[in-house]
């Protein structure tokens, strides 16, 4: 059964087409078996019949009636009428050279055996020339009687052009078949597509219901659903943003009060306490805004990594990087430049030497980021990407919210791809994410 599977194709289409030739394959092999095969056993064996009957009677002709005459006189008729060519050898032997009569062939079984039912004298037979003729050697007892005939007179060639013309009908019909799969196939493959180009924040924005009912049925729930999920995200974002920005009034208010009343030691906690929510608001909005929709751009990735880089060697530290050749992804650059700047800067934080590296795949792009700190607990790792979720000091500094890689997971996933955290080669953490091409 498993063999049976992995043979079967995997395609839709390839299913289609097989459920389609198989049954038209099978019932020709039947048709040619049960029908075809008997009704030229038959009509070869009556043919074959009916010329070794002919050649009984001038057999039975020549030893019933001496006079040369009359079996010259029916050698002739029969050489008009029937198209037989009959000579006899006095003496002779059957010539040396005959090839032995094929046991696969239809006609050399058939005139054998119409023969041993008609002829009682030996023969041998010669269904091979090249002039599309059959020779039949009969040897008598004073001469060696020679027979030629058309080989239409033993043999039905109707059977090949009806079969012939059976298997043209059905490779067209075949290919009528596939151009009707093809058309009926490519509204699923653009579902396909669609579905595929929104998991990735692609857009397929020339794509309607289009197709068999059931596939309009199903690109409708897809379109429902994919609206859904805007409208959710669309929403979350929006309360988010609001809140963080009526946040900020309150704290502006308050900055403003504290920074007119006197200096006292008391006054810079809360003042400290002030700068943190501030730097905690930032990161709210900075996640809300990486949630909002923005269009996937072409994007050339060493420019843009490249610009981080220049960025990161402005503050006086330095990241190692490298790329090999410039290539062009769909992005949301201000999205995915986020997260890219969340994680080199997770990295810097925590470790002294930082390495940028890209590698590309046949279908991906893999980025690594690389740290010498003190890394991450295995048993942590799944837990880092969850909003607002905290490590201890060790790991994170002071003013950390714990937004920076649920950020960078997030924009990594609206763009089709995959963030995973491992064991650097330099010691510390090593985040890579794989995008597709």
């Amino acid at each position: 059964m498993m063999m049976i599977k992995r043979l079967l194709p995997r395609s839709l289409f390839g299913r289609w087409l097989l459920l389609l030739v198989a049954p038209v394959v099978v019932l020709q092999a039947l048709l040619t078996y049960v029908f075809y095969e008997r009704h030229w056993d038959a009509v070869t064996r009556r043919l074959g019949l009916g010329l070794a009957g002919e050649i009984a009677v001038v057999i039975s002709t020549r030893e019933d009636n001496r006079d040369p005459s009359v079996l010259a006189e029916l050698v002739h008729r029969m050489g008009q009428s029937l198209e037989i060519d009959i000579s006899f050898e006095p003496s002779a032997d059957f010539p040396a050279n005959i090839p032995t009569p094929r046991r696969y062939s239809i006609l050399d079984r058939m005139l054998i055996q119409a023969l041993s039912e008609r002829v009682w004298q030996p023969y041998m037979i010669d269904t091979q020339r090249n002039d599309r003729t059959v020779v039949i050697y009969v040897k008598l007892p004073d001469a060696l009687m020679t027979v030629v005939a058309p080989e239409n007179r033993i043999f039905s060639t109707s059977t090949y052009a009806f079969m012939a013309w059976m298997g043209a009908a059905s490779i067209v019909l075949m290919g009528i078949a596939v151009l009707f799969l093809r058309n009926q196939i490519k509204p699923i493959r653009r579902l396909a597509e669609a579905a595929d180009a929104f998991g990735k924040g692609r857009e397929i924005a020339d794509f309607r219901p289009t197709g068999a009912e059931e596939v309009r049925a199903a690109a409708r729930a897809f379109l429902a659903m994919r609206d859904r999920i805007r409208r959710h995200i669309r929403e979350r974002t929006d309360m988010l943003a609001g809140v963080s920005h009526d946040l900020r009034t309150p704290l502006t208010r308050m900055k403003l009060q504290l920074s007119l009343m006197p200096q006292d030691p008391e006054l810079d906690e809360l003042k400290r306490d002030i700068d943190e929510m501030e730097k905690m608001v930032g990161a709210y909005l900075a996640f809300a805004r990486g949630q909002s929709e923005q269009p996937a751009e072409p994007t050339d990735l060493a420019n843009l990594l490249n610009e981080l880089a220049d960025d990161v060697r402005r503050r006086g530290r330095e990241l190692q990087i490298e790329i090999g050749s410039s290539f062009t992804l769909p992005l949301r650059r201000l999205s995915f430049k986020r997260a890219m700047a969340n994680l080199i800067e997770n990295a810097l934080r925590f470790g002294r030497h930082v390495r940028l590296s890209v590698i590309r795949h046949a279908n991906r792009v893999e980025i690594r980021i690389e740290d010498d700190g003190p890394g991450l607990p295995e048993k942590e790792r799944h837990k880092v990407f969850r909003p607002f979720y905290r490590l201890d000091q060790a790991r994170h500094g002071s003013g950390n919210v714990g937004l920076g890689l649920t950020i960078a997971r997030d924009a990594v996933l609206a763009h089709g791809g995959e963030i995973a955290l491992g064991e650097s080669p330099m010691g510390g953490l090593m985040v890579t994410i794989r995008l597709p091409i």
